[in-house]
């Protein structure tokens, strides 16, 4: 152990000690010790507050000298941290989108399926009255060129957590072309919070 200290003693204070008198002379350094020990300071000095009387540049030297390997390892760690190293040519992964998934998964579903439907009437503002009784208001519109004698609206209610209630259905009559027909009945459904049109038939 006490080898490793004096050591450890003659690096960090390389140069720095004063010779005293009647101490023996240290063995004389190699060529790289030299310049290592010109590099921290200048030879030894026989004042004995020559560690205090340092000029600034060899405090600056030894902190250099002390802190630089400190300050080179942070360096690499944080160009390291910012992705510097990573191999450039590495391709990304592509994320799939959500068609190219559904190819995936259901590779002979035609997309181009299409339902009919009926654009003649359009059922427009559709909600809940409540009071006594609890109604159900709206328009239905007649998009047509000609007047239609009746059409039965059926529609599904649901509460506040749209939970379904239950559905039913009102039935309008007259309605001319190209404009819109109110339309308010009761329901018993006290508690229904929103109107869903389910479908509609033209008599």
């Amino acid at each position: 152990m006490g080898k490793l200290r004096a050591l450890f003693e003659s690096l960090a204070y390389a140069g720095l000690k004063p010779q005293r008198p009647g101490v023996a002379a240290a063995k004389p350094a190699g060529a790289w010790r030299q310049r290592f020990e010109r590099f921290l300071t200048r030879p030894a000095n026989a004042d004995p507050l020559y560690l205090s009387n340092r000029t600034v540049w060899q405090r600056v030297r030894v902190g250099v000298l002390v802190g630089g390997p400190a300050v080179v390892v942070l360096a690499v760690l944080v160009l390291a941290w910012s992705g510097v190293f990573k191999d450039k040519g590495t391709p990304k992964i592509k994320e799939l989108t959500a068609a190219e998934r559904a190819a995936r998964v259901l590779p002979n579903f035609n997309a181009k399926i299409q339902l009919p439907t009926n654009h003649d009437l359009d059922v427009q503002d559709a909600h809940v009255e409540h009071g006594t009784p609890t109604r159900v208001a709206g328009m239905v519109k007649n998009n047509t060129d000609h007047t239609i004698a009746s059409a039965q609206v059926t529609f599904d209610l649901t509460d506040e957590h749209w939970s379904r209630l239950g559905a039913v259905s009102t039935v309008v009559e007259n309605l001319a072309p190209r404009s819109a027909t109110p339309f308010r009945f009761a329901v018993v459904q006290d508690t229904a919070e929103h109107v869903l049109v389910r479908d509609f038939q033209v008599q």
